[in-house]
């Protein structure tokens, strides 16, 4: 797509530079994440990056097929991408069981929560400890994800401009040990979209900053509250000035 986009390298290729893997990407504009962004000349397999596109189109990239690797992950997020196959994110192998579930992330102009890595894209998956995963493409499901909802029935603030929205939640605590699912990944700084407490959190319990990344000149917020926060309290949202919003 036009602009930024998040890619990884599907298959392995004799020429991995980004002017032959994405001969229409701006030059100098390939960044991959090890804590923080590092320009890069070249692709390898199994690493996620951000690329930046002056135009929408295809890129046609020939090589030899990979139907499994292994991924060195390190503690906190990491920005990976998969093999010549789609991969559900619960086929994924996981021995020391690392993965920190609800926590794969694409981008379309804003981060969106996924359930499987296609290939040619790169995502954000975080873990609890460094350590190895495999994706395999003959790997059949060996762990269930969890599908529990603890947002249900929480406060909610929508964030929308349009053409991305963005959900946050407040008024609710979270089971202890599962926060981190309820994190979102690093921003980057031309991403076109964003809305997150600033623990880079998808909720609060009772206080919190909230930050917005906003190309459009509109911002739309839809509320709702379910949990009033007790006797002689109440819910507010402010500006940085002070103004209140409600």
């Amino acid at each position: 797509d036009l602009g930024w986009n998040m890619v990884g390298l599907p298959l392995e290729v004799e020429d991995s530079s980004i002017g032959s893997v994405f001969p229409d990407a701006i030059e100098g504009t390939l960044y991959s994440f090890d804590g923080s962004y590092t320009i890069a000349e070249s692709l390898d397999n199994g690493t996620g990056y951000w690329l930046r596109f002056g135009s929408s189109g295809s890129s046609e990239i020939t090589g030899a097929e990979i139907t499994s690797l292994t991924l060195s992950l390190s503690e906190g997020w990491n920005l990976i991408s998969g093999i010549s196959f789609t991969i559900g994110v619960g086929n994924i192998i996981d021995p020391s069981n690392i993965i920190i579930d609800g926590t794969l992330y694409g981008y379309n102009g804003s981060y969106v929560s996924l359930d499987n890595i296609t290939p040619g894209a790169g995502y954000w998956l975080r873990a609890n400890a460094d350590g190895d995963i495999t994706l395999s493409s003959s790997q059949q499901s060996s762990r269930s994800i969890p599908t529990i909802n603890h947002f249900s029935g929480a406060n909610t603030l929508e964030f929308s401009n349009g053409i991305h929205s963005s959900m946050l939640y407040f008024g609710m605590d979270i089971p202890e040990g599962e926060e981190f699912s309820y994190s979102l990944p690093p921003t980057f700084p031309q991403m076109a979209f964003d809305a997150r407490f600033t623990d880079n959190m998808r909720y609060t319990k009772d206080l919190g900053k909230i930050t917005i990344i906003n190309t459009k000149s509109s911002l739309t917020l839809n509320f709702a509250v379910n949990i009033h926060p007790g006797e002689y309290e109440e819910w507010v949202l402010t500006t940085n000035d002070g103004e209140e919003i409600f």
